[in-house]
C-alpha cells in the first residue's frame, strides 16, 4: 500500500472544527454523562483486564470482529487486554527470529496479517492499554499424552535437542500434554527473548507478559541435554524422584535465570515498557511448575503480577487468595497485584455472581492496595456485557499508566485529493487507516507540527495515534534528540550495540546509517530557540569520528533517502 503525504505550510496550527450549534446539542443531550464521568474521574485508578485469544470465538482470529471486540469492551469498562502473540509453535506476528528457526515468520493462518498491530489500532483507538501476551512461553505445542511435536517449530526444536522428557522418555505425558523446551539451554532463552525483541520492536505496545508456561513441569527434565548440563554444573547425576529437593532447587534456578534475562533485554530495548507475568497460584507454581514467582517479587523483575487465582467456588478463592499476597506484604507491593480471575476455561464456567463478588473481594483486599483484576477470558466478559457494564458503572484508569498515556485519536479529514489533519506540535505517530472493512497500519514517521495531507487508496477512514516506540536517534528515551544522544552515538560508533548504544536501525552495528537516522530527527522535543545545526554541533564537540558537513549531506541525500522511504511506505502489516 502506498501512501503520499503532502504537508499545507500555509497552514500550521491545529484546527479542530467543531459547529457550536452540536457542540451545544451534545453538551444538552449528554448533560448527564458529562457529570458521571467528571465524578468517575476522581475514582481511583483500577487494572480492569482481559485476555484476547484465537481460543473460542472469534473475537480476534480472522480480524474481522476485532474493532467490534475492543469496542465492546471498552463499553463495559475494560481498559487492559492481553493479547495472544505466542501460541502452539507459532508467533501471530512477524518475527525475524522466529523465521530463521523456522522458515515461517508468523502462524501461516494469519497470511501478512498482525494480531498484535490489529488489536493495537483498536486498543489504542480507545485509549486502553495493549500488552503482547506471550501465552506459550517455554512450550512449543500441545501433543497430548506421548505425543511427538509437529509443527515446524516443534521438530526444530526436537532437532535441536531442546526438548525435555519424562522419565520414560516421552516429550508429554498424563501429567502435562504439552511439549516444553529445556530452560537450561541457552539457545531456547535466548530464542523466547529475541522473538519478543521482534515484537517491540515492530510494534508500538505497551507491554510484555510471560504466564504459567514460564516454567519447567515438575515431571520433566529426564532427557540427555539436561543430564549433561546438570552433571557439567552441579557434578551430580539425574535423580530417581521426580522430586528430588537439590534438582528442583536447580530447576527453579533456571527458571529464574530466563526471567532475569527476559526482564533485562527488554528493560534495555524500551526501559518505559510494562513488564507482566501471570503464574500459577503460589505453591503450586513452586512445585508443579518449578517456577518461584516470590523470589522474582523480591527481586524487582516484573512491574506487575497476575496470579491465576481461578476459583469457581467462593470459599476456596477465599482461602487461596491470601497466601498469593504474602509475598507482596512481605515487600510491601501489593500495588503491583492484579488478580488474575476465571470467567471460562477447563470445565464449567463460573458463575456471573460469583465473578461479581470475587471482583468485589479483590477491590477491598488489604484495604484496596491492589492494583486491580483481569479475567480470564474476553468470551465471559462479551456474554455478559450488559451486567457487566451495570457492575462496573464507571470508567477507571489504568493504574500503571497515566490518564493521557494513549490520547484520542487525530482524526483526518476527507478534502480533495486526500484526507487532511493538522498536528499542534512534533511528534511520532502511527498513520492508521480503514481498508475494505479492517484498520490497517500505514505508516510510522515523525510529523512537525503542520498540516498535512493523506493519500491512501481505498480508506474510507484516516486517524493518527501517537507512537510510544523510541524516536530514531534518541538514545536515553527522554523523546528529545539532542546533544547527549549525539554525543552516545559517537562514542559508539563502530560498535555493536542496542538501542541505548544508538543502533537505531537493528542491524548490529551503530554506523553511519544511524546517524544518518539521528540527523533526521535533530533537535526533536529541543526549544527552537534553542536550535543549533547538526554540523555545528559536531564541529563544536570535536567529534572526529562523525563526517565533515560536505560528507554528511551526502549521507542524508542517499542513504537517508533510502531510510525515509522505508518508514515513508512502511508495510500496514
Amino acid at each position: 500500500m502506498n501512501l503520499v503525504v503532502t504537508p499545507c505550510r500555509s497552514f500550521r496550527r491545529i484546527v479542530r472544527a467543531k459547529s457550536f450549534f452540536y457542540a451545544l446539542v451534545g453538551l444538552v443531550l449528554c448533560f448527564g454523562v458529562a457529570i458521571s464521568e467528571v465524578s468517575a474521574q476522581g475514582l481511583a485508578p483500577e487494572v480492569r483486564g482481559t485476555w484476547l485469544t484465537t481460543t473460542g470465538p472469534d473475537h480476534i482470529s480472522s480480524g474481522l470482529n476485532t474493532e467490534t471486540i475492543l469496542n465492546q469492551l471498552d463499553a463495559i469498562g475494560i481498559n487492559t487486554v492481553y493479547v495472544e502473540a505466542w501460541k502452539n509453535g507459532y508467533t501471530q506476528f512477524g518475527s525475524s527470529a522466529f523465521n530463521g528457526l523456522t522458515g515461517f515468520d508468523r502462524n501461516p493462518s494469519l497470511g501478512s496479517r498482525s494480531l498484535l498491530t490489529e488489536t493495537g489500532i483498536a486498543a489504542h483507538r480507545n485509549g486502553q492499554v495493549q500488552i503482547a501476551w506471550f501465552e506459550y512461553g517455554f512450550s512449543p505445542e500441545f501433543v497430548g499424552n506421548g505425543g511427538t511435536p509437529f509443527s515446524p517449530m516443534g521438530r526444530a526444536a526436537r532437532d535441536n535437542g531442546w526438548l525435555l522428557e519424562d522419565q520414560n522418555g516421552q516429550f508429554a505425558n498424563a501429567s502435562n500434554g504439552f511439549a516444553w523446551m529445556n530452560p537450561a539451554v541457552p539457545e531456547v532463552r535466548e530464542f523466547l527473548i529475541d522473538i519478543t525483541l521482534d515484537a517491540i520492536r515492530t510494534h508500538d505496545l505497551d507491554g510484555i507478559q510471560f504466564d504459567d508456561r514460564l516454567a519447567w513441569p515438575r515431571e520433566f527434565g529426564w532427557d540427555a541435554t539436561t543430564a549433561a548440563i546438570y552433571l557439567q554444573e552441579t557434578g551430580r547425576s539425574l535423580p530417581s524422584n521426580v522430586d528430588d529437593a537439590d534438582f528442583r532447587a536447580w530447576r527453579q534456578s533456571k527458571v529464574t535465570q530466563f526471567a532475569v534475562e527476559l526482564t533485562d533485554a527488554i528493560r534495555a530495548e524500551r526501559p518505559d515498557l510494562h513488564l507482566s507475568v501471570s503464574p500459577s497460584v503460589i505453591g503450586f507454581s513452586d512445585n508443579n511448575f518449578n517456577a518461584k514467582w516470590s523470589d522474582w517479587v523480591e527481586m524487582g523483575l516484573f512491574d506487575e503480577y497476575i496470579p491465576q487465582v481461578y476459583r469457581s467456588d467462593p470459599r476456596a478463592f477465599r482461602n487461596t487468595l491470601p497466601a498469593n499476597l504474602q509475598p507482596f506484604i512481605d515487600e510491601g507491593k501489593l500495588d503491583e497485584v492484579v488478580v488474575g480471575l476465571r470467567f471460562n476455561g477447563t470445565g464449567d464456567d463460573t458463575p456471573l455472581s460469583v465473578v461479581h463478588q470475587q471482583i468485589v473481594s479483590t477491590a477491598q483486599a488489604e484495604s484496596g492496595q491492589l492494583a486491580g483484576h483481569s479475567l480470564f477470558y474476553s468470551k465471559g466478559l462479551i456474554d455478559n456485557a450488559a451486567a457487566m457494564t451495570t457492575f462496573y458503572g464507571n470508567e477507571r484508569d489504568n493504574p500503571f499508566f497515566g490518564p493521557d498515556w494513549r490520547p484520542e485519536a487525530l482524526v483526518a479529514s476527507p478534502v480533495r485529493g486526500g484526507w487532511q489533519v493538522s498536528i499542534a506540535e512534533a511528534e511520532q505517530y502511527r498513520v492508521v487507516a480503514k481498508v475494505d472493512g479492517r484498520w490497517v497500519e500505514v505508516q510510522t514517521q515523525v510529523f512537525d507540527a503542520d498540516t498535512y495531507t493523506f493519500v491512501v487508496p481505498g480508506a474510507t477512514q484516516v486517524e493518527l495515534l501517537l507512537d510510544r516506540r523510541p524516536i530514531a536517534g534518541d538514545t536515553n528515551f527522554d523523546r528529545i534528540v539532542d546533544e547527549t544522544d549525539l554525543l552516545t552515538l559517537s562514542a559508539f560508533l563502530g560498535t555493536q550495540g542496542g538501542w541505548q548504544d544508538a543502533d537505531f536501525n537493528y542491524d548490529g552495528t551503530v554506523d553511519l546509517f544511524d546517524f544518518d537516522l539521528l540527523a533526521q530527527h535533530w533537535h526533536f522535543g529541543v526549544d527552537p530557540g534553542a536550535f543549533e545545526s547538526l554540523d555545528a554541533a559536531v564541529r563544536r564537540l570535536g567529534l572526529t569520528n562523525i563526517p565533515e558537513p560536505s560528507g554528511l549531506a551526502l549521507l542524508i541525500g542517499v542513504g537517508g533517502a533510502l531510510v525515509v522511504r522505508r518508514r515513508k511506505y512502511a508495510s500496514p502489516f
